[in-house]
């Protein structure tokens, strides 16, 4: 099931270097961040609402992925481009959508098992 968050009066962007209060991160706003090489072709980037990584494919360029960061909640549609000077940036765009993944089994009971 699908929660709807609110929607922001008008579309916001912050750079790379922007300081965000994860409270700003509504729907439609967009934020880009730096990426480090991660080895082969994979890209590591910090998502926007808590600063943990989240690993990309650098043959991505100009072609949206959907990252969810499980610890906020947050889903993104991220953007991966070619800066043209060897490195490459991520545009995220914060969804209307939340991240919710499931847990471990509950303890309490005995598992079903054949």
């Amino acid at each position: 099931m699908l929660t709807p968050r609110p929607r922001p009066a008008g579309a916001q962007h912050f750079g790379a270097d922007d300081q965000l209060n994860p409270n700003l991160l509504i729907p439609g706003v967009t934020v880009r961040r730096y990426t480090e090489p991660a080895g082969g072709i994979r890209l590591d980037v910090a998502v926007p609402c808590c600063g943990r990584l989240a690993r990309l494919r650098r043959g991505l360029d100009h072609a949206q992925a959907l990252i969810g960061c499980p610890f906020c909640g947050l889903a993104y549609d991220v953007t991966v481009i070619d800066e043209l000077d060897g490195g490459h940036a991520a545009l995220f765009k914060v969804r209307e959508e939340e991240v919710t993944l499931a847990r471990r089994r509950h303890k309490s009971g005995p598992r079903d098992r054949p």
